[in-house]
């Protein structure tokens, strides 16, 4: 028999609130390594958007930032994750 906790837990885990809290959680945390890695320029030009099924939506004006975050999504999104401690997004999508 489980235990009510993690019932719980899990129920939380699936709630659409707690999805809503971790995809803001992982835009702040996109948006924050963006300025770490590319400084002011991405902080100008660029933005996370929202998390949708794992891909990272991100609105950029600078087709060269583009270029940049593009060479670096390995990185961006393994950082990401870590500071996240959960697998939250494995793709970077680029807004039109």
């Amino acid at each position: 028999m489980e235990s009510l906790e993690n019932i719980f837990s899990t129920q939380t885990k699936r709630s659409p609130l707690m999805r809503q809290v971790r995809g803001s959680l992982a835009v702040e945390t996109a948006n924050n390594i963006l300025i770490g890695i590319f400084g002011e320029a991405a902080h100008r030009s660029c933005r996370a958007a929202y998390v949708k099924n794992k891909i990272l939506a991100v609105a950029c004006l600078s087709s060269v930032l583009i270029e940049k975050i593009k060479l670096k999504e390995k990185e961006i999104i393994r950082t990401m994750n870590r500071k996240l401690g959960v697998e939250e997004v494995e793709k970077i999508h680029f807004l039109d």
